[in-house]
């Protein structure tokens, strides 16, 4: 589609921002760098999880994706967060959708019909699609987890996205998952749609406790337009239904970036 861009969170959004200040994506229409010699149009480049194309060399590959060398990178371990009481519950509106899953060659990712969203810090962000990774990108005191799964969300006016992060961990079969597992694409760029209805709210944990602090992309352009919101309390998926995933999507996860100073709050 012309106008659009693609980031590992896995969807295509029209640009809304002429310069992207806190907009969708940080993207470059041929900004010039002086210092080193890196392509300055991204058109084609790939990007991967490992080797010469990897995370320790996103920023090297196009002027585009300069951000992913930053200061305030995601995804962070999560560790040593104060309790802030100025935190507000994350009000949310979802509705159910009809299933559209997209294997785009990094992640399986479910565009959510339109209509739904989320409230917190006073501004909304209205869901856009949701995908996975295996490992999780995040980790909570050190600890990871065999999965993630990441709820996108974009606030209208300022492109800024909210993203909630869901973390599992093995144990019983999870009821949400298992309505997609036989559904789920096997090659790159192929897709899957039904008119079969469900809601994300199902795959959220009972508690709403939350951590949150500001970050990026984890995959390029690596734009740091991010409030991230990671669920505290990790949610139960089998071991069959989680490898299943990493058999697809292979191991998908960016490394642990350093926080810089950043402060980690949590709602409790």
């Amino acid at each position: 589609m012309q106008h659009l861009l693609q980031f590992r969170f896995g969807i295509r959004l029209p640009l809304i921002l002429p310069v992207l200040a806190g907009g969708l994506i940080l993207f470059s229409t041929s900004c010039k760098n002086d210092e080193d010699d890196i392509p300055e149009d991204c058109t084609g480049i790939h990007w991967e999880y490992e080797g010469e194309d990897g995370p320790s060399h996103w920023q090297d590959l196009c002027v585009g994706y300069l951000d992913c060398g930053g200061q305030e990178q995601s995804p962070i371990d999560i560790k040593g967060a104060a309790d802030d009481n100025a935190l507000e519950s994350i009000v949310r509106h979802y509705n159910a959708s009809t299933t559209h899953i997209l294997n785009n060659g990094h992640t399986e990712q479910f565009t959510y019909d339109v209509g739904s969203d989320i409230e917190i810090n006073g501004q909304t962000y209205k869901l856009l699609q949701f995908h996975f990774h295996t490992h999780s990108e995040h980790a909570l005191e050190g600890k990871t987890y065999p999965m993630e799964i990441h709820l996108v969300h974009q606030n209208a006016a300022t492109g800024n996205l909210a993203v909630i992060g869901v973390l599992f961990e093995e144990g019983q079969e999870n009821p949400f998952l298992q309505q997609f597992i036989t559904e789920l694409p096997e090659q790159a760029e192929s897709h899957f749609d039904s008119g079969d209805s469900y809601n994300i709210s199902d795959v959220l944990p009972a508690s709403d406790n939350y951590f949150t602090y500001s970050g990026s992309l984890t995959t390029p352009p690596c734009s740091e337009i991010v409030t991230w919101l990671v669920m505290e309390e990790p949610v139960l998926a089998s071991t069959s239904q989680i490898q299943h995933f990493e058999e697809l999507m292979h191991e998908n996860y960016r490394p642990l970036q350093a926080l810089n100073g950043r402060s980690v709050r949590h709602f409790h």
